[in-house]
This record gives structure tokens, C-alpha cells and sequence, in this order.
């Protein structure tokens, strides 16, 4: 299954909707969060590409796979290299962020803060996906 495109983004939906840990840990997440590739011709991402998850309180309501600029509270970019360090686990989300190599394009890291345990929770369903 190919990142960011619909399978993925569907079967990441769903599994978010099966964790438990994450609908403790984002019980009061409410909002969209989307991941976005910055654009990358060689890569087939001309225009970049984005999954924007309609998150709220525990639950994946819905997902979009949409090229370009992402409509969502939360943008969180990077290059598909990055990405993929991430869904592997050979790079941590905020270790990355502050590295700048994920970065914030949309949002504060003030509004996300209190829902760092969601956040990890996102990453580890991402991871089984992947």
C-alpha cells in the first residue's frame, strides 16, 4: 500500500477508529490534522500531496487524500523521505519537528501540546499501516 494515496489514507482511517489507545488518549481532540508531502515531481507529487483526517474526540470521522495546499487546523509537512523515516520508526515525530525536518505550516505546537499523547497514538497506528 502506497503512502498517501486513498487505499493507505482509508485503512489509516479505519485503524484509528480500532485503537483504543487512541480514543483514550484523543478524547478531547477536536479538529482537522492533515499530513502533507511537500511537492516533489520526481517522486510523483508535482503539486505535493495531503491525507487531511477529520478527527474528533477519538474517532476518524472521515479522510481525503487532495493535492496542493491542505485545508486543516493542523498542517504538519515534510519531503516523502521524512515521512517515511517517521512511519518507520527510525525517526521520532518530535524529535523531527524541532529538528525542523517535520514542520508545523499550519497551527500551533501551544494548541497541539496537550494532545501529545494523541499525537504518539497517530504515529503508532501511521506505523501499522505503513
Amino acid at each position: 500500500m502506497e503512502l498517501f494515496q486513498e487505499a493507505w489514507a482509508h485503512a489509516y482511517c479505519q485503524k484509528l477508529n480500532q485503537s483504543e489507545a487512541y480514543r483514550k488518549a484523543a478524547a478531547t481532540w477536536e479538529g482537522s490534522l492533515a499530513l502533507a508531502v511537500r511537492p516533489d515531481p520526481a517522486l510523483g507529487f508535482p503539486q505535493g500531496v495531503a491525507v487531511v483526517l477529520d478527527l474528533w474526540h477519538g474517532a476518524c470521522r472521515g479522510v481525503k487524500v487532495v493535492e496542493g495546499e491542505a485545508e486543516a487546523d493542523f498542517v504538519i509537512e515534510a519531503d516523502l523521505a521524512t515521512w517515511q523515516e517517521v512511519l518507520e520508526g527510525r525517526l521520532e515525530p518530535l524529535t523531527a519537528l524541532m529538528r525542523g525536518l517535520l514542520e508545523l505550516k499550519r497551527g500551533s505546537i501551544a494548541a497541539l501540546a496537550p494532545y501529545a499523547q494523541a499525537a504518539q497514538e497517530l504515529v503508532k497506528v501511521a506505523r501499522e499501516v505503513a
